[in-house]
Parts: structure tokens; sequence; C-alpha cells
């Protein structure tokens, strides 16, 4: 084999390649991890939920399951979607848990999206109160979320100063929402390991195209070839 590697091409394409394979290898790590954290909490749903009194001794934390809080006063809705996928209006209170008032879901006002309606709301389906609710991540703000318009009470993304003022609750906890169990919650789905694993195929089939491309260009400048060199070319 006779290989004599461009001297900048070959500095710039080392820390590239091995770029590409970092990030499969990444994203590889991923998949496993996440197929963790879905297994964890199969696991968890299957405990009893905690008390506010047990939430509160270890800490109010993300993906901890709880019974119902108690929530009062007046309430903020926020468009979103069920596990379901229906789309509508999500209604909010603030209850106290842990010393703090934190949002809490208590309501969902399903709408008919399309047709010759538009916009509409479904007639409401009979519900029954869920008895565990989830300790979720409060939602940052959507990349091109719509405007929140308080003075209608309909809201897009949580604005926390804007909603604790609209709830009279100026000590608004803004680290976690409460809401209804109704199987696995989206931060935990969202990027299922399957995804994952999809993204780490694509680095590393694009490392190997790299490296394809970096042999090519090497061959037809002559400066790759397999065999023995030719005769009085060996030192070349």
């Amino acid at each position: 084999m006779h290989f004599r590697p461009f001297p900048v091409l070959t500095i710039l394409a080392i820390p590239a390649l091995a770029a590409l394979i970092w990030l499969g290898v990444w994203q590889a790590g991923r998949a496993g991890w996440k197929a963790g954290e879905i297994a964890a909490f199969e696991q968890r749903m299957k405990t009893p939920p905690l008390t506010l009194e047990q939430a509160c001794a270890e800490g109010l934390t993300t993906s901890q399951i709880i019974r119902p809080p108690v929530a009062s006063g007046p309430d903020v809705r926020v468009f979103g979607h069920r596990t379901t996928g229906d789309p509508g209006w999500r209604h909010f209170q603030a209850a106290e848990i842990c010393g703090h008032a934190v949002l809490v879901e208590t309501g969902f006002d399903a709408l008919e999206i399309g047709g010759p309606g538009g916009v509409s709301p479904k007639p409401p389906a009979p519900q029954v109160a869920p008895d565990r609710f989830i300790v979720t991540p409060w939602p940052d703000r959507p990349f091109m979320a719509a405007p929140n318009t308080p003075e209608r009470n309909e809201w897009s993304w949580f604005d926390a100063p804007a909603m604790a003022k609209a709830l009279g609750q100026p000590g608004l906890d803004t680290a976690f929402l409460v809401i209804p169990l109704e199987g696995m919650p989206d931060y935990v789905v969202r990027t299922p390991p399957e995804t994952h694993i999809g993204y780490a195929v694509t680095w590393f089939g694009m490392a190997i195209a790299f490296a394809l491309i970096y042999g090519l260009m090497h061959a037809r400048a002559g400066r790759l070839r397999f065999g023995k060199a030719p005769v009085g070319k060996a030192g070349e």
C-alpha cells in the first residue's frame, strides 16, 4: 500500500472524523439511558402514590407520583394536548405544596379543530377524577409559541410572572407543575430509544462516508494505492 496524505486536509479531517464518531457513540449511549429511564418509570407507576407529606420529606422533585393535591382559587387556561393527542384548554390552579404555591392541572376542555366550524368546543366527555398526579418540570417557552392574551385568560406558554399576577400568587413556584398521571409523561417519551439509535446510525454513516471521500480524494490524486508501488517510485 502506498499512502501520502495531504497535510492540511488530514489535519482538518482527523478532528472532524473523531467528532462524527463521538456523536454516534454519544447517541448510542443516550438510547441506553432513555431505555433505562422508561423502565424505571414503568416500575415507579406500579408503586402507590406518595402523600404530600412523604413527597415533601423526600424533597419535591421531577417524576414523583403523588396523591391528588387540593387546588383552589382562579385558574389559567393553557392551550395544549392530552396524552391521547386531543387538543384543548388545560386548566391550572394553585395548590400549596411543601410551603410553595405550585400549579396543578385541574381540568381539560377539549376542542374540535378543523371542519366547517373551525375551532369549537367538543361536548364534554365523562371524566373520572385522577387518583394520582406526577411532578413535571416547568416547561420552557416553545420557539414558535403564539403570544399570550391574559385579558382573555388564554395562554400559549407558561409565562411565570404574568401567571403569578393573574392568580394572585406572587410566590408561585416556577420549577414544577403537577399534572394528572395518564401514562408516560411527554418528557420521558419525547425522544424514544429508537430515535437515538437512528441518530447514532446517521452519525456513524456520515463518518464512514467522510472516510470514503477522504480516501477517494487521495486515490484520485495518486497518493493512495494498494499493492506494490511501481519500480522506481517506491520512495515517492
